[in-house]
């Protein structure tokens, strides 16, 4: 029998301290990637009314934490910032404060399958860019994107474009029920193409378009997968949405991007969700994808204004699987003394620090033997030994000397 309090509960986890620096390091260097291009953070509460996320982004219903608060009320833990943030949009902002950028890094909460380290409490860092509709503000979400996952140190990725109107487009020329297209897009979304194929060879629809169905596992890659659906008798709507693929891929390679970019034409999302470009970042290392984006101009219009949005969230436990490590930062040095030199030591540790080293005290008493091997162990290669006497001794080179507290700040300094 499992002896709970020993444990945490299934899909959330303790942070150690190797995994709590590398989070709050990628956190900081996320955050200056969004100031750096103007968006102001905001924050919304742990929990809401279920009706704020209720049918709403794009988080399925099945997936919320719902639990009835004393007087009634039906309250949802934060599934998703992007519904919370067009509820903060739609009550506090007017027309005239548009374009607005808001960012954000929260903790949010979620039923999920829990197999490969799937968490049902993780933290996502991203953007909302409320009140503007082109291909500038589509193409600024996409570059913080990328510069987002390089700040965090994962160089090897690749974001996957795709817009919602290809398939919309497509759909639309089946000629199918709506009972059929909603099972196409079910079986879409959960990428599975035995079904969809299935489906489609018992419809009366055209060759091009069976083709563009059957092919949609591979229609990931360069803009040779563009071209290729280009040449099939395509309407209007699937059509403009390849040429405002490649427009954006044409500014992405201007601007010195195109090595992280490339196209999947079967990315679906919620047919009620997106309005426009849909990506996905994958990296090696993790089986998720690592940031979600995509513009949803609906969304706003649920909480009563009707505001355009594209935005993107970058996945930071995700990212911290990649860039996973053992390594945790330690101290510079190791300040140990004896009981007559607790204030010396303390002082000199002080001085330390104020000149921008990270110190810890020793607390393994005065025997030095015990505290080189503490170092060592927390891979701390200088200790600074206070009894009267102020001794620098250097455990890499194992080399002792006598110095005044002066020449070790101005070399530290140094």
């Amino acid at each position: 029998m499992i002896i709970k309090k020993l444990h945490t509960p299934e899909g959330v986890k303790d942070y150690l301290p190797s995994e709590c620096i590398l989070k709050t390091k990628i956190e900081n260097n996320v955050s200056k990637v969004f100031k750096s291009f103007g968006y102001v953070p905001v924050k919304s509460p742990t929990f809401e009314y279920s009706d704020v996320f209720d049918n709403k982004g794009s988080v399925s219903d099945k997936n919320l934490y719902r639990f009835v608060d004393r007087d009634g009320s039906i309250l949802t833990l934060r599934s998703d910032m992007t519904p919370a943030i067009a509820r903060i949009v739609a009550t506090t902002y007017s027309d005239k404060k548009m374009p607005i950028r808001l960012s954000y890094i929260e903790n949010l909460f979620r039923h999920t399958v829990n197999y490969q380290g799937k968490l049902n409490e993780f933290t996502q860092a991203g953007v909302e860019l409320i009140g503007a509709h082109s291909i500038s503000a589509d193409v600024e979400v996409l570059v913080m994107a990328i510069k987002a996952i390089l700040s965090s140190g994962v160089k090897n990725f690749k974001i996957d474009l795709g817009h919602s109107d290809f398939l919309k487009g497509v759909l639309e020329e089946t000629s199918l029920d709506d009972e059929n297209i909603m099972m196409l897009q079910e079986f879409i979304a959960d990428k599975n193409y035995v079904a969809v194929n299935d489906l489609v060879s018992q419809s009366d629809i055209s060759g091009d378009l069976k083709y563009i169905f059957n092919e949609l596992p591979f229609l990931i890659g360069d803009l040779s997968v563009l071209n290729s659906v280009r040449e099939k008798n395509l309407n209007k709507k699937s059509l403009d949405a390849v040429d405002y693929l490649e427009n954006i891929y044409n500014i992405l390679k201007e601007l010195g991007f195109e090595q992280y970019v490339s196209f999947d034409l079967g990315v679906l999302g919620s047919m009620d969700y997106y309005t426009g470009i849909i990506f996905r970042g994958y990296a090696e290392g993790v089986g998720f994808s690592i940031v979600d984006g995509g513009r949803y101009d609906k969304l706003v219009k649920n909480f009563g204004a009707d505001y355009p949005a594209v935005g993107f969230a970058v996945k930071i436990n995700d990212l911290m699987q990649v860039l996973k490590t053992e390594n945790t930062e330690s101290a510079d040095i190791l300040v140990v003394f004896d009981d007559e030199s607790i204030v010396s030591g303390f002082k000199y540790a002080e001085a330390l620090r104020n000149a921008g080293r990270t110190v810890e005290i020793g607390l393994s008493g005065k025997n030095l033997e015990e505290n080189k091997a503490y170092a060592a162990s927390k891979n701390i290669n200088k200790i600074v030994a206070v009894n009267g006497k102020i001794t620098e001794i250097d455990l890499d080179n194992n080399e002792e000397k006598t110095i005044d507290i002066e020449s070790l700040l101005n070399k530290e300094a140094e």
